[in-house]
């Protein structure tokens, strides 16, 4: 063996490998040919003695060079041969360690388990539970329950292990280093970012006090710890740390290629922190060929990858591509961890807004209340848990389903009072979204009651003129005008506009859609004037800022105030002009072409101009029967319109059959109740 690493060494790593491999197997297969193994107890209890621990150094060797499998082979039989002989005893225990340490890196969770409570049982046992060897087993104890997403029982581990390093803590740096680095882990897929700097920070410095600067094992802490400040945003310490990885990284002398696959994917990270998504795409894509290629056991690593383009694409808008690259990456988390792995529900959430960008709210639901089982599991009451409720609440919102949304939105609640209490920006934010589910099911008080916490606090926190307490006056404003308390909504408007004008500018966007609802009040509390003067500057607003729907509605409403003062040239023009801009961006059959083709058709109805009005309602009856079918509510109010229209024209029986249709529609729609147009 000694003879072909010396002749291996002269060759690439892989290279190495394979000598190893055959050496240590032609070592074996003369160990076993000389191994009487019938009484090991008897007079062969030396040699089986001393077969057995060098079946345990074959093992070690094949270890060093990660060939995992053979390992653990070797390890096997040594046990066969040292058990019998010496009995339950410290050589045993420390094979149980070393097969626990190769499953684990073969994410064969279960069985690191089994071997290393075995290994625990014996040390706890042989040396104690004070034992540095015992804190040993713990920690790694610890390794395999993280690996499992078990964060209770790793904490616990890890910190039985502390107990005993740190009574002696100058001896064990580099084991509370790495303890540290691992707890850091816990904190960060928790969604605890603060605690997960300060222990992989701690980490960082009791691994620097024995290895000093320049040891390539720091680089993985110096890797995660760039990845909390890339969640926390703060993107020029994310690449400093990143780059300190890479360097670090870099420095490993055995030049496997697992370790070009973990420059390479540092590489990709950084690249997409400075927005080079195609060159961070072209590492993170070549670190997966490596990986593939050679270290197809590396599962763990290979999902991550897959992971992480899939988000590059997503990023690009390239969301087919990256639709399939996260069903790999759930296939193979799947396949390694199971069903409720932490990371499983990770790529089930990132699909949820993949399928919801498409349209397919119901999958995007389904991956949503997947994801929240798995993270309830194992993260209860954490923060992601509450980001994933309030996706939950607001899909469900958007699908009809409002009282899922509530449930959601409340525990969302729940779990962010009881993180950060009642004066967080975290909770304002979940009471504001639930203001506007309040406001869409018609509970307005409860509505006003949720806004107005949420502006407290706001204000609180962000002062009075922030655009987020402009946000929610502006939400407030609607809530109080569905309750017809115009003066109360015309108020929280104004104050939205000054705000906005401000923080925003008065060119902004938003701006505009503050003017357009504030000359829409202004209008119905009879202040034609300063409703025009507000609706003109909301006009000029949003065609400026290109937003043409929008500019369209304002011409509505101003052609509507032109209607109520009798101004039929001017309202029709502009109806005119709305409904120009709306078949130019949507087309000619939309149901907005249709809602401003009936706006000029009252117009006509007005001015009694009988032929003008019918063939503009024909038109608009033509297209809501296209979009929504023959029996939709909104084509009956059309045809009340025109059978009222042919009454007033003195054609009772075409008004008979206008009127008949209508009330044919209506009562296909049972779930709305007769009224007095009925």
């Amino acid at each position: 063996v000694a003879k072909c690493l010396k002749e291996g060494q002269k060759d690439s790593a892989e290279g190495l490998n394979n000598v190893v491999e055959l050496g240590c197997s032609q070592v074996s297969e003369l160990l076993i040919a000389n191994t009487n193994s019938e009484d090991p107890t008897g007079e062969n209890r030396a040699q089986c003695v001393e077969i057995g621990f060098a079946h345990c150094e074959l093992g070690s060797t094949l270890a060093d060079v990660r060939l995992w499998g053979q390992a653990i082979s070797q390890w096997n039989l040594s046990k066969d041969l040292l058990l019998p002989t010496l009995g339950v005893v410290e050589p045993i225990a420390a094979i149980l360690y070393n097969e626990a340490m190769a499953y684990l890196e073969m994410n064969e969770y279960g069985k690191a388990l089994e071997a290393i409570k075995q290994c625990r049982q014996i040390r706890g046992t042989d040396v104690g539970e004070a034992h540095a060897l015992y804190a040993q087993t713990m920690q790694k104890l610890g390794d395999v329950y993280l690996g499992m997403s078990d964060y209770v029982n790793a904490l616990e581990s890890y910190e039985k292990a502390m107990e005993v390093m740190t009574t002696n803590a100058d001896t064990h740096r580099i084991s509370i280093g790495k303890i540290l680095h691992s707890i850091g882990r816990i904190h960060h897929s928790r969604g605890e970012l603060e605690e997960a700097v300060a222990c992989y920070e701690d980490a960082l410095a009791s691994l620097r006090g024995s290895l000093g600067d320049d040891h390539p094992d720091l680089g993985p802490t110096y890797e995660r710890l760039g990845a909390v400040y890339s969640d926390r945003g703060e993107t020029s310490e994310a690449i400093e740390q990143l780059e300190e990885a890479l360097r670090l990284t870099k420095l490993v002398s055995d030049g496997c290629q697992d370790n070009k696959a973990d420059i390479l994917s540092i590489e990709g990270m950084i690249f997409n922190l400075k927005g080079e998504q195609d060159k961070g795409l072209e590492r993170y894509e070549s670190a997966l060929v490596v990986l593939k290629t050679y270290a197809a056991h590396k599962k763990e690593k290979i999902a991550t990858l897959l992971h992480l383009i899939a988000c590059v694409y997503l990023i690009k808008g390239e969301n087919k591509t990256a639709m399939k690259l996260f069903e790999s990456s759930l296939h193979t988390r799947k396949k390694q961890y199971g069903f409720i792995h932490l990371d499983v529900g990770s790529t089930l959430f990132n699909m949820s807004y993949l399928h919801q960008i498409r349209s397919k709210y119901s999958k995007a639901l389904k991956c949503l209340d997947r994801a929240l089982e798995i993270r309830k599991m194992h993260q209860p009451d954490s923060e992601k848990v509450a980001v994933t409720l309030e996706k939950i609440g607001a899909l469900s919102k958007l699908t009809g389903k409002p009282k899922k949304s509530e449930v959601a939105y409340e525990e969302a609640l729940r779990i962010r009072r009881k993180l950060f209490g009642e004066k967080d920006l975290s909770v304002a934010a979940v009471l504001h979204e639930m203001g506007d589910l309040m406001d869409d099911i018609g509970e307005y008080d409860e509505a006003i009651t949720c806004f107005s916490a949420c502006l407290e606090t706001r204000r609180l926190k962000l002062g009075e003129s922030d655009p987020l307490v402009a946000q929610t006056l502006y939400s407030m404003g609607f809530t109080y005008h569905n309750k017809d308390e115009n003066d109360d909504a015309i108020a929280c408007f104004e104050d939205a506009l000054t705000i906005r004008k401000d923080a925003l500018g008065a060119e902004s966007k938003e701006v505009g859609d503050t003017l357009n609802i504030l000359g829409f009040l202004l209008a119905k509390t009879g202040l034609m004037d300063d409703a025009l003067t507000n609706l003109w500057e909301a006009f000029r607003l949003r065609k400026d800022n290109n937003d043409l729907i929008k500019a369209s509605d304002t011409l509505k409403n101003i052609g509507n105030v032109h209607r109520e003062q009798r101004r039929y040239d001017e309202s029709i023009e502009c109806y005119n002009m709305c409904l120009d801009i709306r078949r130019g961006e949507l087309g000619d059959q939309d149901e907005k072409c249709a809602d401003a083709i009936i706006a000029i058709a009252n117009c006509r109805s007005d001015l009694d101009d009988h032929e003008g009005a019918m063939i503009e309602y024909e038109e608009a009856l033509t297209i809501r029967i296209g979009v929504h079918g023959a029996n939709d509510i909104r084509v009956a109010q059309i045809l009340m319109s025109m059978g009222t229209m042919e009454f007033k024209a003195g054609d009772a029986s075409k008004a008979k059959n206008f009127l008949e249709e209508y009330i044919r529609v209506r009562k296909e729609n049972k779930a709305m109740p007769p009224d007095a147009d009925y």
